[in-house]
């Protein structure tokens, strides 16, 4: 998987802000969580990993299984983004390998939530960060983290549906970086990491978490995303 920040130039945390999207109403962290679906990004080559990122165990744990276990709220509908099944629901671009926001097309494409997080399956402790998003995005098109470097995290976001899908429509899907997305909407607001949106893409990076095993990379049956464009498949 690519990296998820972005590395364009660091972000400056300012109090000045674009307008919000006309019409959007600021909401609660609890409305938020009653109305989030989750896309988690788990696809991608591995180059640097040398093995499919999400079979990839620390002590025994798939970083699929570890991230997935740990979305907030329990039981709100949430996809991870894959060329293989993942033992969890999983649907995959088509074709395969399209790059982070076709993948975020495939997942949004199986999600009818009013909110969008987007998760990145290198980045295992990503979702405790969810709840500061959702405190922070108010009236936002999109809530992101900032790490310690003053990057963005696009792959550590929280979104308003409709704001995620314009986004979409003016990028473009195939082979478009994730912070583009973020170029692209309206208001966005910008939350400092905690060091829990770490992305790790090495072996040796992920062994300051524990005993590693890297599984194989193989691909099986997974449901394709749909070929039509974003925009036109009803999603707003």
């Amino acid at each position: 998987m690519p990296s998820s920040q972005d590395n364009s130039e660091p972000t400056t945390l300012s109090p000045s802000a674009p307008a919000p999207t006309p019409g959007a109403q600021p909401s609660s962290p609890e409305y938020v969580f009653a109305n989030l679906g989750i896309v988690v990004l788990a696809g991608g080559k591995s180059t640097r990993m040398g093995a499919d990122k999400a079979k990839v165990t620390v002590d025994g744990r798939r970083l699929i299984d570890r991230l997935w276990d740990s979305l907030p709220p329990p039981n709100c509908p949430r996809v991870a983004v894959a060329p293989q099944n993942l033992g969890v629901p999983t649907v995959s671009e088509s074709p395969p390998f399209g790059g982070p926001v076709a993948g975020i097309a495939a997942g949004l494409r199986e999600l009818d939530t009013e909110w969008v997080a987007v998760l990145a399956v290198d980045a295992p402790g990503s979702a405790a960060l969810l709840p500061k998003l959702a405190a922070a995005i108010g009236g936002a098109d999109c809530a992101v983290v900032v790490n310690a470097e003053g990057f963005d995290e696009p792959l550590c976001a929280l979104w308003r549906r409709a704001s995620l899908l314009t986004a979409i429509v003016q990028t473009g899907e195939r082979d478009v970086p994730a912070g583009a997305l973020l170029r692209a909407a309206g208001q966005v607001v910008r939350v400092p990491g905690t060091g829990a949106e770490r992305d790790f893409d090495t072996p040796a990076q992920l062994a300051e978490l524990g005993e590693v095993k890297l599984g194989d990379v193989e691909l099986s049956d997974v449901k394709l995303s749909g070929g039509a464009e974003v925009g036109d498949v009803g999603l707003e």
